[in-house]
């Protein structure tokens, strides 16, 4: 088998931080992976403890592939809760409310759907078509669509320190 690799935002599945976002400065795409890093910024030094954080306008993650494709988040951290959502800004072929869909739209001007396993994604059911109401789908990205990611942490974070993987998911839609 050959695999061939590509930079983060050359890739079939491009991940890259989002152009014109004050929170882009938070993204380093500079290595061989993207890193995020909000320990110190201008002015501040990390998050507020026991508050709900919202970061918007994170990442862009775009299809530049030829097949639709499921993508989502594994690996953030649950205890406190670090996760990632999808933005209403996002252009993603399931967006609503039913099963089977993500709710990026529902609240345009707050929290979108969600995009990582700890956001309300069943890994088992990635595209809800289980529809246990629980759950809703993961974004479906045509070729072209993208995802604008934020990132949430809520919880008493005084002790976070997560220096762990974040793995972006993408299975093709006739493989679900």
């Amino acid at each position: 088998m050959e695999v061939q690799v590509s930079d983060d935002a050359d890739a079939l599945l491009a991940i890259d931080a989002i152009d014109g976002s004050p929170n882009s400065e938070y993204v380093d795409t500079s290595g061989n992976a993207i890193a995020i890093d909000i320990s110190s910024v201008e002015g501040g030094t990390g998050l507020n403890d026991q508050a709900l954080t919202i970061i918007q306008d994170l990442l862009k993650i775009t299809n530049q592939g030829t097949q639709n494709v499921y993508v989502w988040a594994e690996g953030l951290p649950t205890d406190p809760r670090v996760a990632f959502g999808s933005q209403a800004s996002s252009q993603i072929q399931n967006a609503g409310t039913g099963q089977g869909e993500n709710q990026v739209d529902v609240n345009p001007a707050g929290s979108g759907g969600a995009f990582s396993t700890n956001s309300n994604l069943d890994p088992n059911d990635i595209d809800d078509n289980e529809g246990s109401g629980g759950e809703e789908a993961a974004p479906l990205l045509a070729p072209g669509d993208y995802v604008d990611v934020e990132a949430f942490a809520s919880g008493d974070l005084s002790g976070l320190d997560f220096g762990g993987t974040i793995t972006i998911n993408a299975v093709a839609e006739d493989d679900v």
